[in-house]
This record gives structure tokens, sequence and C-alpha cells, in this order.
């Protein structure tokens, strides 16, 4: 037989087909009818809406946080001073050789810290009176590199401390012989000085003169006019030459400049004793000469400098004892507050600007050179 028999378990050819719409007990085909197809219309479409918001909300979430990311994060072109913590001056210092004595009290170098700062800090900083921002190549020169410039800082705190070292153990009394001489420190780019000198040069002459501290030449490039030729003699890797420099009016402010950052430099160090600077340490620029010279008098005279007291302070110090300008000394007033300072030395060119910066209770006094700063210490303590 080619068909099933009446009463077979096997469905029926029609049976076999798709059920028919609306038959009781058996559902309707999804998508089977017009009605189906709208409904699912309207359902994709609401799921793309919704889609939609959740992408557009995404979006804005993530461009808000891409934002406030952006203004703690994206540094500004401007620099601010942050103080610094003063840093101990004794355990910077390694004498050996010489009979030392103990410190009655605390002496310290100020310091700051150099941050450029994000869009948030920033605004912050224009809002706090206590706070400045600088422009960022008004800190680092254009076409300056600043790794380089931190290490070229650093060998000239290990130059600082030499000269500081050196007078301050001639103050008490000890036999040196110290010969210095004017480094060249960094050549800013399309100035005089490009292409002409380069970092490490030392100049021995300025115009038929010799010159054996760098305010030599600064003073010979403040007193010409913009237009003039300045004749150097320079040493670069044991070779001396001639180099004529016109000077220009590199900063814009219509000052005849080389355009050079210079530093005295010691050349022969002569001592009864060995001074070193500790290892390790990564503290830059000049500013500290006066608290060595200071301490390393202390340390080797009998006098009881520091008295019990807490002495902290800033300020260059060159080889005939004058103690120079610094930077930062608004915020490192603070920092010195904070510390607990009893006193605080600072240069006597620097007085007033260091004053109107110092909290209240804070002592401040200016000095000259460090015969005024061994005087200031010398005074009663009340």
């Amino acid at each position: 037989m080619t068909g099933p028999t009446s009463g077979s378990d096997e469905p029926t050819a029609r049976d076999a087909d798709v059920p028919s719409a609306g038959r009781e007990g058996i559902p309707a085909a999804v998508g089977d009818t017009d009605a189906g197809r709208e409904d699912d219309t309207a359902t994709g479409g609401r799921r793309a809406r919704r889609r939609s918001r959740l992408l557009r909300s995404a979006f804005y979430s993530a461009t808000v946080g891409i934002l406030a990311a952006a203004a703690f994060a994206v540094p500004l072109p401007f620099i601010e001073y942050i103080p610094g913590t003063p840093t101990a001056i004794p355990p910077l210092v390694e004498i050996d050789g010489a009979e030392t004595t103990e410190l009655d009290g605390d002496t310290a170098l100020l310091t700051i810290l150099l941050r450029q700062q994000p869009t948030m800090p920033a605004i912050g900083a224009l809002l706090d009176n206590d706070r400045a921002l600088r422009p960022l190549a008004e800190v680092y020169p254009p076409g300056v590199d600043r790794e380089e410039l931190r290490e070229a800082e650093r060998e000239r705190f290990g130059r600082a401390f030499d000269i500081a070292a050196a007078v301050g153990a001639q103050a008490a009394g000890v036999e040196t012989e110290l010969v210095t001489e004017v480094a060249v420190m960094q050549v800013l780019a399309g100035s005089p000085a490009d292409g002409l000198l380069i970092p490490g040069d030392v100049i021995e002459e300025v115009d038929g003169e010799e010159v054996t501290a760098a305010e030599q030449v600064q003073e010979a490039t403040r007193t010409a006019d913009i237009g003039d030729q300045l004749e150097l003699r320079i040493r670069r890797n044991g070779q001396t030459e001639m180099v004529s420099a016109e000077l220009a009016d590199v900063a814009g402010e219509g000052q005849a400049m080389l355009g050079v950052g210079l530093e005295t430099a010691v050349n022969e160090l002569q001592l009864p004793f060995d001074v070193q600077l500790s290892e390790g340490i990564r503290i830059g620029g000049p500013s500290a000469g006066m608290m060595v010279g200071l301490t390393v008098y202390d340390l080797l005279s009998e006098e009881n400098l520091l008295a019990g007291r807490t002495v902290v302070g800033t300020g260059t110090l060159d080889a005939d004892g004058r103690i120079g300008p610094v930077g930062g000394v608004l915020e490192k007033m603070r920092a010195a507050a904070e510390y607990g300072a009893d006193l605080v030395l600072v240069p006597a060119m620097q007085i007033d600007e260091a004053r109107a910066g110092a909290p209240d209770g804070l002592t401040v006094i200016g000095v000259e050179d460090l015969d005024a700063a061994l005087e200031a210490l010398r005074q009663d303590p009340a």
C-alpha cells in the first residue's frame, strides 16, 4: 500500500505541514501575520532608540571624564614654585682629616620644587594669594632640554658647595687656597653665544681683562650697548681660542646680553683636610652656598654659633664671601615657618621681599656677606 492505513499513528500529509493559525490548542507561528510583523518593527525601533540613548550617554560621560582627567593631568605652560622641605646641612658635609665640634642646634637650607601645573591646580594657584605661577619659558628657556638643565643645576650645587666650604673654612681661620674660573653652564638658542660657546667652556678673558668670577662677565655685558662686540678668550678641552660675539637684546628688554648661563667654578682648591659633599644629593643650583659656609665654619671653629637654635636660610656665596640673590624667596619663607625656624637668613637685597612673605612671628634677617651672617648669629638669641 502506498498510503497509511486508517488508524495508523503516522500523520497524514496535511498534519505534516505547518499547523494553521488559530487552530485550537496550536499557537500561530511568530511573524506569520501582519500584526506580528508590526509589533516586531515597533519593538526593534524602541530597542534602536534605547541603544542610541545609551550610546549618547556613554559618549557624554566619557567626554566629561576625559575633560576632567585632562584638567588634573595635562600640564599648562606655567610653573609653580612650591615650598620644599628644608634640608639639614650637617648630613651633606663630610669632613675628614680635621677636628670638628658638635653643633648645638639645627641648620638647614631652604629649597623649592618646580611643578608644571595642569588646569585645575593652576586655577587654584591663581585664586590663592600665597601661590604664584610663572611662564614656562621663564623657568625652562625654549630649546633647552629639561633633564640636561636639571643635571647642570646639580653640578652647580656641587661647585657652590666647594666654594662655600672653602670660604667657611677660611672664616674659621683655616689656611686655604681657592682659585676660581668662569664656566659656561648654558647657551640660549638664537643668542649671540649660540654657535660660539658650549656648556663646559671656561671664559678666561673679556676684552683683554682676566675674569675669575661670573659677576665680572655679567658686569661687562651690563655696561655694554646692543651691537657691541665682546672679545672672549675661552678654554675648551684644554685648548684656548679667541671668539667675538655681537651682543643683542636676547630678553627683549633693551639690554645687551651674551645669552649664556655662567657659574663661578672652583679651578683649584687646597685645604689641609678633605671636605666633600655626600653622595646621592639631588639638590640643584647655588642657593645653598651661604648655609653651607656657615655650617662648615661652625663645625671647624670653637664658637657656639647656633646656640640651641634652628637656623635656616638661602643665598649664594661667592669666593669673596659675598651673598647673592636666589629664586623662590616667598615660598621659602613659608617652608621656614612650617619647619619651626627660630631665625631665617636671606640676601640683604631680598629682605623686603622675604619679610613681605614671612608669616607672623618669623624672624628674618638680611645679610650682605658671610661676615654679616656670622654677626647676625652672634647676637643674643633672645
